[in-house]
Order: C-alpha cells, then structure tokens, then sequence
C-alpha cells in the first residue's frame, strides 16, 4: 500500500513529530493538528474537541494516524475519558466525512492489559477495566475505533505500543530525571516493557503499508522487558545516584498518595501517584510482537543500552542532566 498524505493527531507531540519526520523521508506528504503548531510538518494549532479547525486538513488525506490523548496519570477519570474516547471519535466522524481516507491507525497502549499478567501477553489477551482512568479510556476508544471498523465505515488498525522511550520523551525519560534530582522519584518491584522511539515509528509505518493489518491489533514492544530497577538505574545514575529509590507496593502507595494530597492542597497535580504505582508494579511486561513480525515483518533493532545512549544525549542537551553522568551511565550498563 502507498498512501499521499497522511494526517497525523497530535502531530508536534513525542511519537507524531518522530512519526512526520519518517513518513516525510519517505515521500509522503505531512499534516496534522496538535496544541502546538509546526511549520516544518504542516502541523497547525487546534483543540481535537473543536473540529472546525482542523478537518479541513482531511480533505486530501488518505491515511490518518490518531496519537493524541492524555498520557498522565495526574488528570481525572472525567478529564481522561473526554480527551481519549471524545478526540478518537471527533477524529473518526472527520475521517469518515473526508471520504478519502483508506486507512485509520489507532495508537493505543499496553498499559490496557492491566498489571497481572505473568507470562507473554498476546493481542488475543481479555481485557479488564480496573478504573485507572489511562486505562479504561484507552481500552475504551479502541472498542470505538473499532465499530467504525465493523460498520465499514473505515478501515482501522490498532497499535498498542509498549512503554516508548528515547528523545523527546517526557513521561519516561525527562519527568523522572526531574523527580530523581529532586528527590522524589520512586518505584515498586515490578517489570517495565520499553520500545525505543524508532522501532515504534518503523512499526507503524509498515503496519500502515500492510494489506495483512487491516482490521487488526498489534503489540509493538521492544527486544525484552527489564526491572523497573533496570529501567529506571539509567536514570538515577545520569543524576549522580547509585540507583533509583525501589519501595515495597503497599508502602509507595500511601508514600505517592500523601504526595498527591499535599500537590493537590496547591492546586497542583503530579504523576507520582498512586495510579502510576500500580501501572508500574506489572508481573510482566512480556508484550508479544510476535503477530507484528509475522504480518509486517516488524523487528525491534535497538537494545536498551543503545536507546539510552540517545535519549541521555537528548537530555544533555535540554539541560536535563550532566554530559559526564549521561556517558558514563551509558557505558556502565
């Protein structure tokens, strides 16, 4: 499959702008909407709750690609849901309207499968709501996205990536940077699946090209799951610490529920919480890509260390940490 041009929600965010920046280097052309704009790709300011802005845009588009929703774990169940099911059906409904568009990819998360799974976790895998408010919404306007599938309004794929890290990335490299300089940052004993931004794109982009994907869910995940120590030692130690703070679950959710509590007394919110805790305290995250490789020929190419390497140099560079600690980090892992 070739498509023209590919419209992309959320386009100047962490995956979309990765996301233009590939398609346009192979010879598709690139709009899309977010809250910030971008002339290098076309992206223009809009809300996805006010259509008006944007759906013009459409009008040419033959693949649309939905990254935009709420990542945080710091919004309200309310919040979440209007921004992850009211934008994926905003989006839908302009798609349809365009009547150009041969293919609608969803981006969704694994987080959807909850945190007690404790072997490979396939596409196949029964979901449960549990009232994160992540969650639910994310599982929520999958189901969505796929109805339009089912009453051939559009031709949906679904893409539930693993935990994406690397350049740019705010939930998973730059916040807890800041949290571990400060002190506060910690984790319970659980496992943390990261996929390295490029893989992510590359995945999606022959999911895109992919006959075989229409109609279909697909795991993308990185060469393996680590500890959250694994993970997350990168980061302590970029910050001049030995490792990162690791506390036993039931004690780090009433830690991350006194620390939300006193944010909240200053009308403020934060991701060290307890919704955040349980996400992290997963049994497994053994998210298998194997339907992915067997369908588009997806393959993770970079190691945890490889990624890392890039994203502390990105974090260098934003200020985000010293360049001595992100080298040496790097090489002592």
């Amino acid at each position: 499959m070739n498509y023209s041009k590919v419209f992309i929600s959320g386009g100047n965010g962490f995956i979309g702008r990765t996301l233009a920046r590939y398609f346009e280097a192979n010879g598709v052309d690139v709009c899309g909407v977010d809250l910030t704009p971008s002339k290098e790709f076309n992206i223009v300011a809009g809300n996805l709750n006010e259509p008006a802005g944007w759906r013009s845009l459409l009008n040419d588009c033959d693949l649309v690609i939905h990254t935009a929703a709420i990542v945080s774990n710091a919004f309200s169940y309310k919040q979440t849901w209007q921004a992850n099911v009211g934008w994926t059906k905003n989006l839908l409904d302009a798609a349809v309207a365009a009547n150009t568009v041969r293919r609608f990819i969803h981006i969704s998360s694994t987080a959807i499968y909850g945190s007690n799974w404790q072997t490979d976790i396939k596409e196949d895998a029964p979901l449960l709501p549990d009232g994160r408010a992540y969650n639910d919404s994310k599982m929520m306007s999958e189901h969505l996205a796929l109805s339009y599938h089912a009453s051939k309004k559009l031709n949906v794929t679904i893409i539930r990536p693993g935990d994406v890290y690397g350049p740019g990335s705010k939930p998973w490299i730059a916040y807890p940077l800041q949290e571990i300089a400060k002190g506060t940052f910690m984790v319970p004993q659980g496992m943390f699946g990261p996929v390295y931004i490029d893989d992510l794109v590359r995945g999606i982009y022959q999911s895109a090209m992919s006959e075989g994907a229409n109609g279909e869910i697909f795991n993308l995940s990185g060469p393996e799951q680590v500890t959250n120590q694994t993970y997350f030692n990168y980061l302590a130690q970029a910050q001049g610490k030995k490792h990162v703070t690791v506390v036993n679950l039931s004690l780090v959710l009433k830690l991350t529920g006194f620390i939300e509590w006193c944010y909240h007394l200053f009308g403020k919110t934060t991701d060290i919480n307890p919704s955040t805790m349980r996400m992290l305290s997963r049994k497994s995250a053994a998210y298998s890509s194997e339907k992915a490789h067997r369908v588009f020929g997806y393959q993770p190419e970079f190691t945890l260390q490889q990624g890392m390497q890039h994203a502390l140099q990105w974090a260098y560079e934003q200020g985000l940490c010293k360049e001595e600690l992100c080298t040496n980090t790097v090489e002592a892992n």
